[in-house]
């Protein structure tokens, strides 16, 4: 999916996605490397969650 075409609920489930991974990376004695890579996508994740959401929070507010 382009980042472009995610919605706050794609994104909630997409974070989740990369939690997971996140999670047997460390079970699996992943490398320094591997787990920053996870880490960079979480954050990146992450951050256009807020953008999406503060979005769509002034969105409402103005329609209201």
């Amino acid at each position: 999916m382009n980042a472009d075409d995610h919605t706050v609920e794609t994104l909630v489930a997409e974070i989740g996605r990369v939690v997971a991974e996140r999670q047997e990376l460390r079970a699996a004695g992943a490398s320094p490397s591997e787990l920053e890579q996870n880490r960079r996508l979480l954050a990146t994740g992450q951050a256009r969650l807020s953008h999406l959401l503060i979005a769509r929070h002034l969105h409402e507010s103005a329609a209201a």
